[in-house]
């Protein structure tokens, strides 16, 4: 269907050698050189693939029949899951805007070319009222190390944090703004910590237990220490994070049957319901999980009474009125 429109539209076909295609691409790519480190890296491994595809393909003329052969290539041969397709042809989109723009092309072949179908519900799963209170309540302070693990976790639960966002933090993120407080988070595809996530009173109240019992820190310290023996009072590490997390869950007794699925990042997922569950919305939801992309908040509301949150679970994301 889409290639039937693409020929009615009567694309012309550009032919291309593969020298020149890789010489566009080089300068594609020197023109994301403002983007993050992470996004540059996406586009260079997509586009190597999409390279590859060229090479073997032999009639690629961009035309929008030859970008649906693309994704149909991707979904066959390279058996991509639809989150990854929907990446790649992103990419391959973005290139073809690209060359229209350098004159190259005329219309963009790969923008009415649909990358894949969006999932319905997130891949990875979300902790229920009792899981949260469970957790929780296995975290009841009595070390330093249980304070900071306690103001880990309520960082992911109540400001939907990513261990990548945490574990750039320093103490001077935290600032007052307002009525509130708030932490200034590198979202994703960021250079800067720009973005203002508000913290809720629990999850401020448990911050500041924290930085307490650590004693007068500066405020270009980082915020979370690493306890390891082999990094102890350095900046913990998105991989440490993640593991003390993930022990977390475990002894908390939670994770069970569900290892594979249930990660740190569940705990972003769960902020989310608890956001939808408490009102929030798609707007609101989209600003405090730093979402770009409107269908990928409202997955949240689909989910919405899955975690079946009570008053005293939603103090965990709520603000001061």
């Amino acid at each position: 269907m889409v290639a039937e429109q693409g020929q009615r539209e009567d694309f012309p076909a550009i032919r291309l050698k593969l020298q020149q295609v890789l010489e566009y691409v080089n300068n594609f790519l020197s023109a994301m050189a403002q983007k993050s480190e992470a996004t540059q890296q996406t586009y260079k491994r997509t586009l190597r693939e999409f390279l590859y595809f060229f090479t073997r393909d032999r009639r690629f003329f961009f035309r929008p029949r030859d970008v649906v052969r693309y994704r149909t290539y991707l979904v066959r041969i390279k058996r991509l899951k639809p989150a990854s397709v929907a990446t790649y042809m992103t990419a391959l989109r973005r290139f073809c805007q690209f060359l229209v723009d350098q004159g190259v092309l005329v219309r963009n072949p790969a923008r009415r070319v649909p990358g894949a179908r969006r999932p319905q519900q997130h891949s990875r799963t979300f902790l229920t009222a009792a899981e949260i209170e469970r957790l929780l309540a296995s975290l009841e302070p009595s070390t330093l190390v249980d304070l900071r693990d306690r103001a880990l976790v309520l960082m992911m639960l109540g400001c939907a944090c990513s261990e990548r966002e945490l574990a750039v933090l320093d103490v001077a993120d935290i600032r007052k703004q307002g009525r509130h407080w708030v932490v200034y988070v590198q979202g994703k595809g960021r250079k800067a910590k720009d973005e203002a996530i508000p913290i809720p009173p629990k999850v401020y109240e448990a911050l500041q237990e924290y930085l307490k019992a650590r004693g007068e820190v500066a405020p270009k310290e980082p915020l979370f220490l690493s306890h390891s023996p082999r990094s102890r009072g350095q900046r913990m590490s998105t991989r440490g994070i993640r593991e003390v997390v993930n022990a977390r869950l475990r002894e908390s007794g939670i994770k069970g049957d569900r290892r594979l699925c249930l990660t740190p990042f569940s705990l972003r997922h769960t902020a989310g319901l608890l956001l939808a569950e408490g009102g929030a919305s798609v707007e609101e939801i989209m600003q405090r999980m730093r979402i770009r992309w409107r269908p990928t908040a409202l997955l949240y509301f689909r989910q919405r009474g899955k975690v079946g949150s009570g008053p005293e679970l939603q103090q965990l994301v709520q603000l001061p009125p």
